[in-house]
């Protein structure tokens, strides 16, 4: 099974993407994230585990840093009680299946890009503009590298974003 886009797209992909959305938005926190994590393993063949696109991976640290200074500009760092593991290690390696690994290697481009950046950034209701551009840095970084890219980057974020909360409040 290919792991691009193409014509081998089926109804159950979608099914599925949207199974494991509801799951993410509302299953009790950390189980969703669980749930979402080990249905990974099951799809692991309808993911793009690695690639080699370094411009890519450059677009993605562009957008992300226009992103990252919009936001802490406009918005600043916030507390949370959040557990740091849940924050950094299981909500971007969630998150990434639903929103990137799932819907870009296996939705028709357009549907793709739509889920990767603008449900997960209408999903983030504190500043869904924001959101939607590190969606599209993080879209990018799966591209570039793949799953494990596009988690990084993601878990990079939430942990800066966690330290500077908790370090100048």
């Amino acid at each position: 099974m290919s792991n691009k886009p193409n014509g081998d797209f089926q109804l159950v992909d979608a099914g599925v993407l949207l199974a494991l959305l509801v799951v993410l938005v509302w299953a009790p926190r950390p189980w969703g994230y669980f749930f979402v994590i080990a249905s990974a393993l099951a799809l692991r063949r309808r993911i793009l585990w690695l690639s080699k696109v370094p411009k890519y991976v450059v677009y993605a640290l562009l957008v992300y840093a226009t992103a990252f200074v919009l936001d802490y500009i406009s918005v600043g760092p916030q507390k949370t009680d959040k557990a740091w593991w849940e924050v950094v290690v299981l909500a971007p390696l969630a998150e990434e299946v639903v929103f990137r690994a799932l819907p870009m290697s296996r939705l028709p481009p357009p549907l793709g890009w739509v889920f990767a950046v603008f449900i997960f950034g209408a999903l983030h209701p504190q500043n869904p503009l924001l959101a939607s551009l590190y969606g599209l840095a993080l879209a990018l970084a799966y591209l570039g590298g793949g799953y494990p890219a596009s988690a990084a980057l993601h878990a990079f974020n939430n942990a800066l974003w966690l330290y500077l909360g908790t370090s100048l409040f």
